[in-house]
Parts: structure tokens; C-alpha cells; sequence
């Protein structure tokens, strides 16, 4: 499931950073990478050439250090517009995930994810892991880093038991079996759905969902995770999610794009895209299956 994977660089710093996280998908049984630089020019002769020519020695640079880690990595360097290229590219060279950064050479604070990155989140059909990147100054000079630690440390798999979440879930699963041995299963109940009903109800909705979760608990157990958490809160899904991300030093995020009662579109406020723009920790969105 995570043999290959496609890493987009811009060839920036925050791109060097996306490079060095790499390494933990090792962990995940990746042994493959197709780094990919999309030169994005239009309308100019000549242009694309000599930009490839100028980024061909940091793309190598790039290719040895991911060599180094033990990975056999392809390089690509097309001319297009970066997100859909970067699908077209992932497909064609049989890759199962995308890896990409949530800044490329734009630091600025107030960007909550750079563009690349909301555009392939936003057409891919293939998971995608968003590496999140903390943005900070150092002698007045704007830095990034990688938000978090190993990638199978402590999973966040958050479910609204629609047909999407199940399939992130088999992604779980498997990095189960691969690595991780800490999971969290987590369903919110949203306020916004339940507080029209009487409160009787939400006793009967909690122990529903509960059975559910610990179905999902005993299932993670068996394939060998040696702690699985459940968590159930009340409230808006999207800021429980990332309040527990914060509050239990969680190392990513599982999830589906949209899920049950979202219209098939990240760009409207549904859980998932609040989530990706706000996370504090990598993020690995699984796509419905189209």
C-alpha cells in the first residue's frame, strides 16, 4: 500500500525539509520515490529548458540525499502547471501516495497552505500526505521546519463512519501492521447535528458510536497496535480534531477528504479542508473511491 511515492519539491528550503521527512517513510514499508520538479512556464520559448537546466544540480542534490536513506529514487523534472501535472506524473510512474509540503518557497505567515499543495489536495485521487511545516524567524530571516517526529509515533484516525472514513481506515490498518503501535480512533458528535435533538438522544447516539469505535479498537489490537485510544467528544468536528492533535503530541492525522453529509468539494468548508489548513501535525487524506 506505501511501497511508492511521488514527493513534490519546489527545490526550496521548505522542500529540504520535506526531503529529511522522508526518512520515516521507510517505517511505512516505501521503498520507491519519484521526486518531481514541475517547471511551470507559459508562453515563453526556451524558457522551460534553461529553468530545467538551472534546477537539474539541487534536484540532484535532492535525489542523493533520499539515496542515502535507502530509498531508489527516479527523477522528473516536467514543464506544466505543478498540481495537475503532479497527478498525471503519480499515476503514470504507479505511485500508491503523493507527498508534499504545506509551504513551498512562499513563508509567509499568514499563508495557511501554500498553493501547490491546496491544488493537488484538491484534485487528487490518490492519498496524499501533507507534511506541515512550522514557519518561524531566525535573525529576521523566515524559517520552516517539519511540525512533528516520526510518522507512525502516535496516529489521529478521525471517522465519521461514512464509506470514505472506512477506507482511510484500511490505511490505518496498514500502517499498523507497518509500524505504528499507538493509535487513536476518534468520532465527534457534532453539536451542530444533535443539539436540535433532545437530550435524551445524545446518550443513545454516544453508545452507538462508542460500540463502533471499540470495534475499530479491537481490530487494531489484533493486528498488533499495542495501545488504541478512544476518544468521543462533543463539538464542532473540526476544532475537536485539531484540539487533539495539540493536546496528545499526535504525529498525524488519518482521514477522509469528505465524508458523510460534505459535498464532494475540499474548497467548502467540510471538516477535512479545515483540518489540512490548520493542523499542527502531518496530515494523510484519503481520497473516495471514484
Amino acid at each position: 500500500m506505501f511501497r511508492k511515492a511521488l514527493i513534490a519539491t519546489d527545490l526550496s528550503p521548505a522542500s529540504d525539509r520535506v526531503i529529511e521527512y522522508a526518512a520515516t517513510l521507510r517505517a511505512l514499508g516505501c521503498q520507491e520515490l519519484v521526486l518531481a520538479h514541475v517547471i511551470f512556464v507559459k508562453h515563453t520559448v526556451g524558457l522551460s529548458e534553461a529553468l530545467q537546466a538551472e534546477a537539474a544540480p539541487q534536484l540532484a542534490v535532492q535525489q542523493e540525499r533520499l539515496a542515502a536513506m535507502g530509498f531508489s529514487v527516479t527523477t522528473v523534472m516536467p514543464v506544466g502547471v505543478p498540481g495537475p501535472e503532479l497527478l498525471t506524473l503519480a499515476h503514470a510512474q504507479e505511485c500508491q501516495f503523493i507527498v508534499i509540503g504545506s509551504h513551498g518557497h512562499s513563508l509567509a505567515r499568514e499563508i495557511a497552505l501554500g498553493g501547490v499543495a491546496t491544488d493537488v489536495i484538491h484534485r487528487a485521487d490518490l492519498p496524499v500526505l501533507l507534511v506541515r511545516m512550522v514557519i518561524g524567524e531566525e535573525a529576521g530571516i523566515s524559517q520552516c521546519r517539519v511540525s512533528a517526529g516520526a510518522v507512525c509515533d502516535h496516529i489521529l484516525y478521525a471517522t465519521d463512519f461514512s464509506n470514505t472514513a472506512e477506507r482511510a481506515f484500511s490505511y490505518v490498518e496498514s500502517l499498523v501492521q507497518h509500524a505504528c503501535h499507538h493509535v487513536t480512533v476518534m468520532h465527534v458528535q457534532d453539536c451542530t447535528r444533535i443539539a436540535p435533538q433532545p437530550e435524551a438522544r445524545l446518550a443513545e447516539f454516544n453508545a452507538v458510536d462508542r460500540a463502533r469505535l471499540e470495534r475499530l479498537q479491537r481490530r487494531l489490537l489484533d493486528l498488533g497496535a499495542e495501545q488504541v485510544d478512544v476518544a468521543l467528544p462533543y463539538g464542532h468536528p473540526a476544532q475537536e480534531v485539531l484540539a487533539m492533535a495539540e493536546r496528545e503530541y499526535v504525529s498525524l492525522i488519518v482521514m477522509g477528504t469528505h465524508g458523510r453529509g460534505f459535498i464532494n468539494d475540499l474548497f467548502a468548508g467540510s471538516v477535512s479542508h479545515i483540518v489540512v489548513r490548520l493542523s499542527p501535525v502531518p496530515v494523510l487524506l484519503i481520497p473516495p473511491i471514484q
